[in-house]
């Protein structure tokens, strides 16, 4: 990757309700244009971004929900293809509903100025995407990018350390996580384990969420950027305020960031002790009862 610096943006979305797909993707086009004008080249949207439809739809039955967004994602896959190519803009388009048979996932899609895209649907399965009648997905995504190697997890995915190494050890160093934190203290879990998942990988971690209410449900928290602090003094390279409607820029020294990735005095991902670890795989990766 020859690229020296990268401007990279994250989304705090704040849902108010769209009681159309044209008011909303008015709403999500305000950001793209924004960033546009910041020259951002890597965007994020937040978990659950099409959720802001039922908000206004006032429709309470879960699968009559999950059914309404799913009619949508065409509609959302276009929007967001033509505004990645339209800017030559990497976009991760948040999270939305999608149906395989009669499933349904919580899928993430980045697209690419080329005209494609990526999907990935979130592998750990918070209590909320239980009570939707959410599947499981099965398959880690790492998609290599003009800009960088890039791994994306969603939400509660970021509290299980051995999925982003995994992606980490494929090659990636840029994690993007959209979330949708239920409350504080849920969205400060969230971030305290961005956090670490950037140091553990030397990594870039862009965070971006969801805020307001959905389905009775109040959703709170910050867009973030975050970093080991070997990069960058404390880690946090931007932060936006609580729960505004808000997109944060940030224009990352690439050049100097892999530099400090090859000659930190803490590297991780070369200190690593499979030895000793492969005792996971004994336990079956199960705790150990109390006897």
């Amino acid at each position: 990757m020859n690229l020296e610096t990268l401007v990279v943006g994250a989304v705090l979305f704040k849902t108010r309700g769209s009681r159309t797909f044209e008011d909303f993707e008015a709403k999500v086009m305000e950001f793209v244009d924004k960033a546009a004008e910041h020259q951002v080249k890597l965007m994020v949207f937040p978990e659950l971004l099409t959720f802001d439809i039922v908000a206004g739809a006032k429709i309470s039955r879960t699968r009559e929900m999950l059914e309404h967004i799913e009619k949508c994602r065409e509609k959302y896959v276009k929007m967001f293809s033509d505004a990645s190519s339209r800017h030559s803009m990497i976009i991760l388009g948040g999270s939305t509903v999608e149906k395989r048979g009669d499933a349904f996932f919580n899928s993430a899609h980045l697209f690419l100025p080329d005209g494609r895209f990526f999907t990935y649907h979130k592998i750990h399965l918070h209590y909320l995407d239980k009570v939707l009648g959410i599947r499981p997905g099965f398959a880690p995504l790492s998609v290599k990018t003009d800009i960088g190697h890039i791994g994306i997890v969603i939400c509660y995915d970021v509290g299980f350390p051995e999925l982003l190494r995994l992606l980490a050890l494929e090659g990636a160093y840029i994690f993007l996580v959209p979330s949708a934190a239920p409350g504080r203290s849920a969205y400060l879990w969230l971030r305290y384990c961005c956090h670490a998942r950037a140091i553990e990988n030397q990594a870039i971690v862009v965070h971006s969420c969801l805020t307001g209410e959905v389905g009775g449900v109040s959703f709170n928290g910050k867009a973030a950027i975050f970093t080991s602090t070997d990069f960058h003094s404390d880690g946090v390279i931007i932060e936006s305020d609580w729960d505004k409607n808000d997109l944060i820029v940030a224009e990352i020294n690439m050049e100097r960031f892999m530099k400090v990735r090859r000659k930190t005095l803490a590297p991780t991902l070369k200190d690593l002790r499979p030895d000793v670890y492969v005792k996971l795989c004994e336990m079956g990766w199960r705790m150990k009862e109390d006897e």
